[in-house]
């Protein structure tokens, strides 16, 4: 990974379209990947095993929305964030937002709430790799050094060469993750005497895992609201978005659309399936200690080489995420703070503090990873909740004329106090309905009441659809026009 990103860096100029955007230049497979591997955390080979483990079968309706709503998002909302941002140079959600709202006071919130809950996110990729690292090693290696070596191989390789690096390592680690899980769910029912003597085991000693369960955290309530988190926080996430925009081409952004939902059931079936047989195989895990499950069952039943492909799977999947989070960070840092608020700073002087901002951003999480951390399923979630909450915002600025700055902020503001309150169990859960059914709807409903009595804003919005107008009737349209 550091090898790739010292290429990708030889490769990299020094102003911002190249650092932050590979000058959007990402084809097919780079940007598929980038976008996928992205999105493929440690969550997906320790939080959803982990899940599994406990919960059984009931976890199996969490693929189905991703699966119904990626492709329609790629194709529509993506590509028209795409088709503006190229138009007017826009590089962060943040400037491209601020632009659509003219507001200033929607950016900063924004921006606070990117920032808030990507922090979290990637102290999923920091836990992951430490604990896999103490696992893996039977503690000869302790959780503090394998999440520093993490760490340290993420902050050199984004540092030096920005998008293009995440995007050619992304590449990398994507196929590396996938043919693991893959040969792992194919090699696992063999070493342990075979899928029927795995399920027979289920059933005579645990067969709740093998029924749908409707009561605690898979009652209705609680299955509606995973259905709303899975379909929105793919492309509420600012690093996801940041690499739509880095597409060559909308062709190539569709292909990705196309290809994510196939890649999706490649990668949670066998993690689901996984933690599922590990319950069987290895009994009497508690809470977070069935993150490792996947591992635990590489170490008892097969070879060491497995063992060993196994841990560089799962780093990989960990530096896949992280990369590209922190990468988007030190981006909206720069260009949304830094370079919004001091005008003289030049594209050059962004880049540089970019860099410098990566570095720092990864030491403090790094220093908050070595706190008492819950299981890595449960910091995801609460991250998620928090991405999904800007969903009602990011849909209404493209696709809705009469949307308002005001109401925006209405949105924002509700649906994350309601949101975070929710986690504070500061309301009663009703029908098991989680905070971010709550967040999301009443976010939604506030934008549109507000919206509705507050003054339109056609300039701004014209400024935009007239964009996806010149398409929609045929026009020629520039590549750039860096003019705002």
């Amino acid at each position: 990974m550091a090898l790739l990103g010292r290429a990708a860096a030889a490769r990299t100029k020094h102003d911002a379209e190249s650092y932050f955007l590979a000058d959007r230049g990402l084809r097919r497979t780079v940007l598929f990947a980038a976008i996928f591997g992205t999105n493929m955390t440690a969550f997906v080979m320790l939080g959803l095993p982990g899940v599994a483990y406990h919960g059984g079968i009931s976890i199996w309706l969490m693929l189905a929305t991703p699966l119904l709503f990626v492709m329609p998002l790629s194709f529509y909302f993506g590509y028209r964030c795409w088709l503006v941002a190229r138009r007017y140079g826009y590089i962060t959600p943040v400037e491209f937002y601020r632009e659509r709202f003219q507001s200033d006071g929607l950016a900063i919130l924004m921006f606070l709430g990117f920032v808030g809950w990507t922090v979290p996110y990637i102290l999923t990729g920091v836990i992951g790799g430490g604990r896999a690292l103490e696992t893996f090693t039977d503690g000869t290696v302790p959780y503090w050094v394998g999440g520093l070596a993490v760490t340290l191989v993420v902050a050199y390789y984004t540092w030096a060469g920005g998008m293009k690096a995440t995007a050619w390592t992304n590449t990398a680690q994507t196929a590396l993750f996938m043919a693991f899980l893959l040969l792992i769910v194919l090699l696992v029912p063999s070493a342990a005497g075979g899928t029927e003597r795995i399920i027979g085991t289920l059933q005579r000693e645990q067969p709740e895992l093998l029924v749908r369960s409707w009561e605690g955290p898979f009652s209705l309530g609680a299955t509606v609201s995973q259905l709303i988190l899975f379909s929105f926080i793919i492309f509420a996430f600012p690093f996801v978005w940041v690499r739509m925009i880095s597409a060559r081409s909308s062709k190539d952004l569709r292909i990705s659309g196309i290809a994510y939902p196939i890649a999706l059931v490649a990668t949670w079936a066998p993690a689901i399936l996984l933690g599922l047989w590990g319950a069987a195989v290895i009994r009497g895990l508690a809470g977070g200690e069935a993150d490792s499950i996947i591992f635990m069952m590489t170490a008892q039943l097969l070879p060491t080489w497995v063992a060993a492909f196994g841990l560089v799977a799962l780093l990989a999947i960990v530096m896949s995420s992280m990369d590209a989070q922190i990468l988007t960070l030190s981006n909206m840092l720069s260009r949304d703070i830094v370079g919004h608020y001091r005008s003289t700073t030049s594209p050059t002087e962004q880049v540089r503090f970019a860099r410098a901002f990566v570095l720092v951003l990864l030491a403090l999480t790094y220093g908050v990873s070595l706190l008492d951390m819950p299981g890595i399923f449960d910091v995801a979630q609460f991250a998620f909740t928090g991405f999904a909450v800007f969903y009602p915002l990011l849909i209404a600025g493209i696709f809705w004329r009469r949307a308002t700055k005001w109401g925006a902020i209405a949105s924002l503001v509700v649906g994350q106090t309601i949101a975070i309150s929710g986690y504070l169990e500061w309301y009663p859960v009703v029908g098991g309905l989680q905070p971010v059914f709550w967040g999301v709807t009443l976010g939604a409903l506030s934008l549109v009441v507000v919206s509705l009595l507050t003054p339109r804003q056609d300039a701004a919005a014209d400024r935009f659809h007239s964009v996806w107008n010149e398409v929609r009737h045929g026009k020629p349209q520039p590549a750039s026009d860096q003019g705002k």
